[in-house]
């Protein structure tokens, strides 16, 4: 019984590798790891030996997929499909230049995950035959078992050995003319030819192309013909047979072409449904706001109009309601405010990050003209990006580090940028409470928070946000932490 093929999965998502790792065994496959990060990926490569790797494009670490998956390409001749929920044209060009496998977009059945590692098998096993076929093809020049042709200039009179005579389908020993050799190119191909084989006879030039002939039962074979000058008076050539070849190139062609036809459907697919997810998600909240601002209300009402009728258990009970109620709007504007990030068009322009920074810094001392604070920010920072995004990414990630620093004796807050082959990465940087690293794949979930609301306010929804915006620009967003040293958020614009 031949053994089950072995996939790695990397994916940093517990829950969703967990359940990946549930449907690829059902399906009959072996799952040897799981990595959640590339440099993990790129070790377990070395040390699982998998047939295939699915590769989540947003990852732990400083590589996205994208860029493992490159380095994997050079390392090791192993087939990468690539697992993501999001499908902007920058991601799928970033990730068409590593040629891809496959592309599932989440989220998928099991049928299209079972057909796409099918088509990967199928077209990596065609590659591989594709390698073999031209490393044969090497063997036989070597060995010289090709077919060989003459051509006098004069009086176009064709020598064939008997491997040219049957690649070109004519009678072996039988003289035959330059015309009779054209006249069994494929008529599609048949006066190109003509013309380049002639031009290579006047101008002395080399003759090397490939094309159909048609042999005496009209079957098709793909022939390549490499000629040149032996002398004024006469030309040689080699002639080889590349129909397994062209078959092979052929179907991994059809091959590509049925993935990317997928890939279209599935993108067009996920994009309606993100459209219709998105304005039920605001209708919804839009219209939970009237009765949460209702409750709000009638509670504040009894409290400030009624307050000896309801005595003062019922004063209590009455400004938890209208609290809860408040916190319950909260999220419902920052709901809303997420909804809109994906539905507003984005407008590119060079954007000084510097200027936004300082701005909403100035505004966040305003607010606590009590509290001792150092909000240093970089000069000249820029990027080409949307400006009104970009304020809100600043403004939650600096609103961050300023609730979590409120205990510091002295808040210090830090807004900067370094370059890293290249890449301009863009940090806030607190001296607050930190969170522990183990907590971090939580971040960037909406609702996920790391403190309680006794401890620090707040709705959950900010990194959200924060990531919403820099997936829009084509970057990513990572976090470092330890508690009690700050915390520190990186992200790169790169649109």
């Amino acid at each position: 019984m031949s053994q089950p093929a072995r996939i790695l999965v990397v994916e940093d998502e517990s829950i969703v590798a967990f359940n990946l790792q549930q449907r690829l065994s059902m399906l009959g496959y072996e799952v040897p790891a799981i990595a959640v990060s590339g440099q993990e990926s790129l070790e377990l490569v070395e040390r699982t030996r998998p047939d295939l790797v699915l590769m989540d494009i947003h990852i732990q670490g400083e590589e996205d997929g994208i860029e493992v998956a490159a380095r994997l390409q050079q390392s090791h001749a192993i087939p990468v499909i690539y697992l993501t929920a999001y499908s902007e044209d920058s991601t799928l060009e970033r990730a068409r230049k590593t040629r891809p496998y496959g592309y599932l977009l989440k989220p998928f059945s099991e049928r299209e995950l079972h057909a796409t590692i099918q088509m990967a098998f199928e077209r990596h096993r065609l590659e591989n035959e594709l390698i073999d076929s031209r490393r044969l093809l090497q063997q036989a020049l070597d060995a010289a078992s090709l077919g060989v042709l003459e051509l006098d200039k004069a009086t176009t009179a064709v020598t064939a050995s008997p491997r040219t005579a049957d690649l070109i389908g004519v009678p072996q020993g039988q003289p035959i003319k330059l015309t009779d050799l054209l006249s069994r190119v494929d008529s599609d191909e048949r006066t190109a030819i003509t013309t380049k084989l002639y031009d290579c006879l006047s101008d002395l030039k080399q003759f090397s192309e490939e094309f159909r002939v048609l042999t005496e039962d009209q079957t098709p074979r793909w022939i390549r013909l490499d000629a040149g000058h032996a002398s004024d008076r006469r030309v040689t050539g080699v002639v080889q047979d590349i129909s397994e070849r062209k078959q092979s190139e052929l179907r991994l062609k059809l091959l590509n072409e049925g993935l990317e036809k997928l890939v279209a459907e599935r993108t067009g697919q996920l994009r309606q449904s993100l459209k219709e997810l998105e304005a039920f998600s605001y209708s919804v909240a839009h219209d939970l706001r009237a009765p949460v601002r209702a409750i709000i209300g009638y509670s504040e009402m009894l409290l400030h109009e009624h307050p000896n009728n309801v005595g003062e258990d019922g004063q209590q009970l009455l400004q938890r309601i209208a609290a809860s109620g408040q916190r319950m709007g909260a999220l419902i504007d920052a709901l809303l405010h997420m909804a809109r990030l994906n539905q507003v068009p984005m407008q590119l322009r060079r954007v000084d990050i510097s200027a936004i920074a300082g701005e909403i810094a100035t505004q966040l001392m305003a607010s606590e003209p009590q509290r001792v604070a150092q909000v240093r920010v970089s000069p000249r920072l820029e990027a080409m990006a949307d400006p009104t995004l970009v304020h809100s990414l600043l403004d939650n990630l600096m609103r961050n580090a300023w609730k979590f620093s409120a205990r510091s004796d002295i808040t210090r807050i830090d807004v900067g940028a370094r370059t890293i082959s290249g890449e301009t990465i863009f940090f806030v940087r607190d001296n607050g409470c930190g969170f522990d690293m183990a907590s971090a794949d939580r971040l960037f979930g909406p609702f996920q928070r790391l403190h309680r609301d006794d401890e620090y306010a707040g709705t959950g929804i900010g990194l959200t946000i924060v990531q919403r915006i820099v997936m829009r620009h084509g970057g990513r967003v990572w976090a470092f932490s330890e508690p009690g040293l700050g915390a520190a958020f990186h992200f790169t614009l790169s649109a």
